[in-house]
């Protein structure tokens, strides 16, 4: 999914949560599209979990053509 498609998925869900602007629908868009750019830095500022347990020392498999 392209990241301009994940932040429009992410200010809908976000308008779920915006609605304290007394029915200023502009302010709430503009809340929610924050909202959802927020969530895009998030998900590019976190550092992934390191492999713990057997997963992390299995070998992959290769298969030989």
């Amino acid at each position: 999914m392209k990241d301009d498609d994940l932040r429009d998925l992410f200010a809908a869900f976000a308008m779920f949560a915006c609605t304290g602007n007394g029915g200023n629908y502009d302010a709430d868009a503009r809340a929610c599209y924050e909202a959802a750019d927020a969530m895009i830095r998030a998900k590019y500022d976190e550092e992934p979990e390191p492999e713990v347990g057997i997963a992390a020392v299995k070998r992959k498999r290769t298969t030989k053509g």
